[in-house]
Formats: structure tokens, sequence, C-alpha cells
């Protein structure tokens, strides 16, 4: 397999899903998909590690992480607020891919530039590289070229000042967006403080949204001055050539000291190789081979995506933003193919519920932590889950994590919100009966799972569909009408049978559209699938399986991946969401579905040639075997020499490694294939 032997890492692009969507021209069905929400990835290009809590970007404090050229896109394309690239300096946190979510970070701007620059006027940001854990770039009205790189708690910039001497400014009141975008952010500085360390170093902290945050600054250069006034740091250097490293911490003055100084004795380089390896040892633990040699930097671009949160700061994991984005698929992907962060990731997850009584839906550096949303709640009993159904969490942690269910289920109330809220409380009580039943806890699984049911009360049975006058969040009634869900084969008879709820399907996902051409290449189409836009569809096409339509399943998401994912900038269908859909394309062409909260995944149609996967129990090896270039539909499958057509396979199974092999028909199988029985 020569393709599976390419550098992961330098097909990874961090640029991938920064701009504005570039899908290809629809054709076909895909001119009658819905185009509702934000049409840009939201991503950024700094510098981090995989998971990583510190991350260094170029500030322009555009929507939504303080990169780029965009103001706010909530619905529609996402208008400009620059015409090019610029910059004010270099921020420190950022998002990723995120919307509308009122507090975006970017602390301690780094402003560096030459004698003479004006840097009350934002500079014009040119030659950007960027690689994993890495970016440089020229602010060219501050005549300065610079370089980021990141460690675990810690980042460290890199100056050449053209004019052979340099100032930087660190502003200790920077945060947020600098534009308001028709909202006022309730984000502010309450308090900071920084003092001299040693002869040319700063140690300080400052509070932000509530939340503490101490740094350590030091400078490795010809400082002529160094001064704080009006809560700026500045340095004044003698040559043209300058090193800084930035040490935080969430829990003391001392962590931040420590970090700062690991990062300064490594130097910009030592940093950078350790962060280079970092990400290429997680990038190739999911090796690939594609028919067309171009989709291997997309794949690993959405690979890259995938694994930039949450993040592990010195006290714990933190930035799920939100759960309702990460739950399906991102936090999966994580679990399966990242075993240094999985465990003590889960483990996060119990330790917030202790202390707060529940796990926050939006959990991040902020004190105003909500235990649900509009749209959902209880979302962490799926993560609980699947940690179980990988070994990561054991029988021993149950009665911990039993405790953590019922601090949950006590939180748990839909009364007066969304019918999807009964759709997560019910589907996390499945979740938790897997749990109690796996650790022999048979009575309180019996509990749980006939609580399950609460599903009934959020459809209506006189359409089939979830009720209609109800509060629905980012789509309607009809977009939450297809998710898989516990009682499929009862939720499918309530919609009048499978053929009727294949049409119904049909229709969603405008099969053999054939509607007049939209005037617009993406148009809004309420009611009918986004697109793999938002997150909300992301497990639709999965839904036709309990249709014995594995055809359909395997033609809709061949679709997805071959219009709306692309390269570069504009690569991203929507808003990535914390890796939330570039874990979907992972998956996706990876052929499989991880059916969260359960015990299955569910197999699709991979677009791999072949793959191989380093999973905490063993590799998996996935061949697509076709019988043509072009073959999407599987006719059957083969799983460590066992053949089969069932389109699932145990959790823990697959785990465990071996080789997995789908078998492609260049036509649909002239039987419909087997139903799940695994909702």
């Amino acid at each position: 397999m020569p393709g599976i032997q390419r550098d992961a890492y330098s097909l990874a692009d961090p640029f991938w899903g920064n701009g504005a969507v570039q899908s290809r021209k629809p054709e076909g069905t895909v001119r009658g998909w819905n185009w509702l929400k934000a049409q840009t990835g939201n991503t950024h290009p700094g510098a981090q590690l995989p998971f990583g809590w510190v991350s260094a970007c170029p500030y322009s404090g555009a929507y939504p992480t303080g990169y780029g050229k965009n103001g706010c896109s909530g619905n529609g394309p996402a208008p400009q607020v620059y015409d090019r690239k610029a910059a004010w300096g270099i921020t420190h946190f950022q998002m990723s891919g995120t919307g509308y979510v009122g507090h975006f970070y970017n602390y301690l701007l780094c402003t560096p530039s030459s004698p003479g620059s004006r840097t009350s006027h934002v500079s014009d940001l040119a030659d950007e590289i960027a690689k994993p854990g890495y970016y440089s770039a020229t602010l060219t009205d501050y005549g300065v070229d610079f370089e980021l790189t990141a460690a675990p708690f810690a980042a460290v910039h890199r100056y050449h000042f053209h004019g052979g001497r340099g100032h930087l400014d660190i502003d200790l009141n920077a945060i947020g967006l600098r534009l308001t975008m028709g909202k006022r952010y309730a984000e502010k500085i309450d308090w900071n403080t920084a003092a001299r360390y040693g002869e040319t170093g700063w140690q300080g902290a400052l509070i932000a949204n509530g939340v503490q945050i101490w740094f350590c600054v030091l400078v490795n250069g010809e400082i002529s001055k160094t001064a704080l006034y009006n809560c700026v740091i500045e340095y004044d250097f003698a040559t043209a050539d300058a090193e800084m490293a930035i040490g935080f911490s969430m829990v003391s003055a001392q962590n931040a000291e420590l970090h700062a100084r690991e990062a300064a004795t490594k130097g910009f380089d030592g940093v950078l190789h350790e962060a280079q390896d970092s990400w290429a040892l997680q990038l190739n633990r999911i090796r690939v081979e594609f028919p067309e040699v171009a989709l291997d930097a997309r794949f690993y671009s959405c690979l890259y995506h995938s694994l930039v949160k949450p993040v592990r700061h010195d006290g714990g994991y933190i930035d799920f933003v939100t759960m309702w984005d990460i739950y399906r698929t991102q936090l999966p992907l994580a679990l399966s193919v990242a075993p240094n962060h999985a465990r003590a990731l889960l483990l996060s997850m119990l330790d917030a519920i202790e202390r707060f009584g529940f796990f926050p839906i939006f959990y991040s550096m902020n004190e105003n932590l909500d235990r649900e949303s509009n749209q959902a709640s209880a979302l962490v009993v799926y993560t609980l889950c699947d940690g179980f159904m990988r070994g990561i969490l054991t029988q021993d942690d149950y009665p911990r994590v039993k405790r953590a269910l019922m601090a949950e289920f006590r939180h748990a109330d839909h009364t007066g919100k969304s019918p999807t809220h009964i759709l997560d409380i019910a589907g996390a009580y499945h979740a938790a009966s897997i749990i109690a039943q796996t650790c022999g806890d048979f009575e309180y699984a019996k509990e749980l799972q006939e609580q399950s049911i609460l599903w009934e009360k959020a459809y209506d049975p006189a359409t089939g569909y979830l009720v209609q006058n109800a509060i629905y969040y980012e789509g309607n009634y009809r977009n939450y009408s297809f998710r898989p869900h516990t009682g499929m084969a009862k939720r499918i008879a309530l919609a009048g049978g499978i053929e009727r709820f294949n049409q119904m399907l049909d229709d969603f996902f405008t099969i053999g559209y054939d509607g007049p051409e939209a005037a617009e290449v993406r148009p809004t189409r309420e009611g009918y699938f986004e697109a793999m836009n938002n997150e909300s569809d992301m497990e639709t096409p999965a839904t036709y399986l309990w249709c014995g339509r594995v055809d359909r399943f395997a033609e809709v998401s061949d679709l997805i991946r071959r219009f709306q994912f692309t390269d570069g900038e504009g690569g991203a269908p929507g808003n990535v969401d914390s890796g939330a859909l570039s874990s979907w394309y992972v998956w996706s062409c990876l052929g499989l579905y991880p059916l969260t909260g359960t015990q299955y995944y569910l197999l699709g149609s991979p677009s791999i040639a072949n793959a191989e996967m380093e999973l905490p129990q063993g590799t998996l090896r996935i061949e697509a075997v076709r019988e043509s270039p072009t073959a999407i539909y599987p006719t059957g499958y083969v799983f460590n020499g066992r053949s089969f057509r069932e389109p699932w396979l145990p959790v823990a199974e697959l785990e465990r490694g071996g080789t997995l092999v789908f078998h492609l028909a260049d036509q649909p199988p002239a039987t419909p294939s087997p139903i799940p029985t695994c909702l």
C-alpha cells in the first residue's frame, strides 16, 4: 500500500476552513439541499498542539476566532470586514470553527514593530505559512517577520525586525473581537496585574470572563528597555532578532513560571520540533490511501481540525464548545485515536460533574456555565457510554460514573423546551442503561431502559414527524425528525411503516430533485437537508439503514463528500464547530459512523482505497474492494475472515483491531440490507 506511507503531517492544512465556503456547483439532488447556516468554516491557522490549550494566531479582530477577514455570519454567506488579510499582532487562545458563542478569548495581544511604524492602524498580513504547530507571516506595515509555535502550556514567538531594531507591546487588556457586529459582547478583562520577573521578564495574572489565568513572559534578545504603561508591557530591542516565551496556567503563578522557563530553555526550534513530532504522531494514527492522491490532503486537513478541541490545561480539560456539536463524531474520534488524552478527558468530565452537579453543555474559560440550552441536555452521558464501549472506562470506574449519571439525570428537564431535549434525554437513558448493564447493575439498567421510552412524547402520530409547533434551534421539526435513537422500529411504525418512512427521507434529502435552478448557488430551503452545513443533520444519512437502504446511505454520503467538502480556506461546508463537521468527513471516508451512546459502529461506503487506524487495543485495517473505480454500493463485508451483510459492527470488536473489507458495486444491491437491531 504505497499511499499509506505518505507524510500525514505535510498534508494537513491549518488554513482549511478559515474562509468563506467554496463548495462545488451543485448538481442533481444536491441542488435541493438547504444552506440555512453560516457559509464559512470559521477555523484559524494558529499554532497549537493536539488538544493543546495554548494557541497563537495573528489577530485582526474578525469573527469568530479573531483571525481573517470575516464579519458575523450566523446565516448565509460570510460578510467581509477586511478586503485583505490584516492583523494588529498576535493573540493567544482561540475558538475553533464556532459560531456566535459570545466570548472569544484572544488574550495578551502582542504587537511587534520596527521603529517608525504606525501600530494604531491595522497592518497588512503577508507571506503566511502554516503547518500543524507552526505559523509564520509578515506584518508588512509594522516591518516585522514573525514565527509562532506552541508547547502544552506556553507559546513561543520569534521576531525579525526589518529596521535592525524593534519594539514590542503586550496588551494585558486585550480580549475578544474588535468588531461588535451589531451586538456588544459581554467579554471583559475584570482585572489584571504584572510585575517584573528577573531582569527582563514579567509575570502576572488576568481575570477574564470571571476566570483567572496566570502568565509569565520571558524574552531572549538584546533589550534596551522594558516597562509597564497603562496595562501594556513594552520592550525595546537593540537588534533585529528576538524570541519570547509566554507560559500560562489556570492553577498558579508558579506553574506559569515553570511553563515559560521550560519553553524558553528549549528555545523556538526545540519547542517547534516537539510540536511537529506531537502532530506527526497524532495524525499518523490514521494512515490512508485514496484512489485520488489529492484527497489525502483534504482528509488530513479535516483530521487536523478534528483534533484541536477540547483542550488540556494544567488543571483538566475545557473548551467543550459545544457538546451538541461534538458528542456525535468528534469526541468518539478523540476517544478512539488519541489514547494520550482519552481517559484523562473522560475523568475530567467526571470531575466537572462532581464540581458543578452537572456537566455544562458549553464548558469553556467562562464563569457562566449552562447545564443545558435551547438545543440539548445530558449529552455527557453519551460520551461516558462511548468510553465504556472502548474499554477506556472500566467496571472499577462504575461507582463514580453512576453517581455522575444520577446527578446528570437530576438536572435533565425537558419541560417547556424543544422536543429535541426529549430525544437527548431518552438517548441518554438508553446509553446509561448500557453502562449499568455492562457493569452488572441490572436493576438500575432496567429502570433506565424503561425511562428511555420518553422519546415517544416528541412525535406527532398524525404526521410521523416531530411535533411542529415547538421550539427548535438551528433547524425545524423536519431537520430533527430523522435522528437515529432508541426505539427505531416503533418510531418508523409511527411514521406509517418502512415504505413511508423511506419516502419521507427521500423527500428530506431531495432525492432526484428536478426543481428549477436556484438563483443562488447555495439557496435557503428550510426544512430540507442542510448539506452538512450544520451539525443537526450529521447522523441523518445513516437513518436510511433502518429502511434497509444501505444504497441511499452510500449515495448521500458520496454526494456530501464530493460536493460539500473541498480544499483550502473555503473547504468546509459550514461552521466546523470544534471539529464536529471535519470529524464527520474523517469517519465517512473510512466508511464508519460512530453511533454514539450505543455499542455499535454503523458501516457506510468508504471513499478510501485502504486505511490503517491505530486504536488503543490494536490496529484496524480497512480495505475497499471496488467493482470499478467509482463503485460506492456496499454488497457485503468481511471482518477478520467472517463474511456478513449487516451494516454494523460492535464497538468492542472493531476497537480491538483486525481487517475490515468493504465490497462495493456499481449498482445498488438487489435485496434490502439487514435493518440494524442496535436501536
